[in-house]
């Protein structure tokens, strides 16, 4: 009589479940417009900061590394974390990145903001972490690429926000970072209408007391995604790497559930040997690092650079979301330009010579062109050399992603932070040249292919 009275039970739930309009997909989309207004708005934050505060702008240098923490932080504890619903990451990311935001805005000392930083970084990780695996199924790829265009649009006009503020009379710009609280509030809503025990992904919600025709969601707003066939369709992994529009999004590769996972390389050390297979996979991972080091240093820095060149701080934080512009731009196009001979090459270039461009020239115009020029051309380095660690033969695709992972997320945290290391002791201008070097030698690494 239990077993029938359950059985009755679940599938008047599933019903009721049925009935609703499904919601996943949303809750990961609106999550990923708390990831881009984080990385769009950390370099206007780091120095309306220290503004504030009256302190170097390299005491706040956490702002534009913290992600690399929160990415390094998770990949690790991955395995504990995802034996957690997928609603209490949602709950438990929303209200650390609430909680961070308050202390960012009117955290009264430094040590308040650094823990608003900290919280920020490691909430946002925990979104980055479970929105894959919510969105696990055939669609995964296109919603990828649409929920981290979401995250495309916010690193754009988040910059604009700070900029707008700034101008305000009365108004301290940093309030701005409250923009974050929006999207958690907004999750939190939502989630309280899930129930992911009955429809674990976007997938299961969509198909749920379905059999022909599935239930349509936010998704079907939006046309077909060129990008996510450009490296081959939808069997490959890799191809949600192109998909992804932001630094965040972009670094955090695919969101491995199980770092420790045990296949081994086997087929690599086989066909190489093991120390071949060990070097091929050590330049695969460094080539991947040297990719995010540029691109993590200009979403950090942009702003501070033409602050430094004498731009008010209002039209700065507005000409800093070139640079994220440029970088949304090079990745959409990513289905016809890589078709093109050599385009990580010229990619290589366009970056050299727009990283130029901002460190040599002191003339904002030349330095706001430079940033653009980065954006495009910095791009793809990431999704091509992550496709790359995903074609060695013999690694898994939950290997390579947890591999690609530490590697980015130890340049997101390490690039940001060295620069003022080497700016107090040269102009900042010169120290942003010191990335010159880095992606010349990415640009003649072997790929392993």
């Amino acid at each position: 009589m239990t077993t029938v009275l359950s059985g009755i039970s679940r599938i008047t739930q599933n019903r009721i479940f049925a009935s609703r309009r499904p919601r996943i997909f949303s809750v990961t989309m609106v999550s990923e417009l708390t990831v881009g207004a984080h990385v769009g708005g950390a370099g206007a934050l780091m120095y309306l900061l220290s503004r504030d505060f009256a302190l170097p702008v390299s005491d706040f240098a956490l702002l534009g590394s913290i992600m690399g923490v929160g990415m390094v932080v998770t990949a690790l504890l991955s395995p504990l974390l995802m034996k957690a619903s997928p609603d209490a990451i949602f709950y438990g990311a929303s209200i650390m990145v609430i909680m961070g935001a308050l202390l960012l805005a009117f955290g009264p000392s430094w040590s308040l903001v650094m823990l608003g930083t900290i919280l920020c970084g490691l909430g946002i990780s925990g979104s980055i972490l479970i929105i894959p695996v919510v969105l696990q199924g055939p669609r995964r790829a296109r919603d990828l690429a649409l929920a981290n265009g979401a995250s495309s649009a916010a690193s754009i006009a988040t910059p604009l926000l700070y900029g707008f503020m700034e101008s305000l009379p009365w108004v301290n710009a940093r309030w701005s970072v409250l923009v974050l609280i929006i999207p958690c509030i907004v999750v939190l809503l939502i989630i309280r209408k899930i129930n992911f025990k009955i429809t674990p992904s976007a997938y299961a919600e969509r198909w749920l007391g379905r059999r022909k025709r599935r239930r349509k969601d936010l998704s079907d707003a939006f046309p077909p995604v060129a990008t996510v066939q450009a490296f081959g369709g939808p069997t490959q992994v890799s191809e949600d790497e192109l998909g992804r529009a932001t630094m965040p999004s972009a670094l955090s590769s695919v969101h491995v559930t199980n770092l420790f996972e045990a296949r081994k390389i086997g087929q690599l050390i086989k066909r190489h040997g093991s120390r071949a297979a060990n070097r091929m996979l050590l330049i695969g991972l460094t080539r991947v690092a040297l990719a995010s080091a540029t691109e993590a240093a200009l979403y950090a820095w942009g702003i501070v650079r033409l602050i430094n060149i004498g731009v008010p701080t209002s039209t700065a934080a507005f000409l800093g979301a070139i640079f994220p512009l440029g970088i949304s731009l090079g990745r959409f196009s990513g289905s016809l330009t890589l078709k093109i001979p050599g385009i990580f090459q010229i990619s290589c270039l366009l970056s050299i010579v727009g990283t130029i461009m901002i460190g040599w020239f002191n003339q904002p115009l030349i330095v706001v062109a430079g940033l653009a020029i980065a954006g495009l051309g910095t791009a793809l380095l990431y999704p091509i050399t992550i496709d790359d660690i995903f074609a060695l033969p013999g690694l898994s695709n939950q290997r390579s992603a947890a591999l690609g992972v530490l590697s980015s997320g130890a340049a997101i945290f390490a690039t940001p932070m060295l620069l003022p290391v080497v700016a107090s002791i040269m102009p900042l201008g010169m120290a942003l040249l010191t990335l010159v070097p880095l992606t010349l030698v990415l640009m003649f690494l072997p790929t392993g292919r």
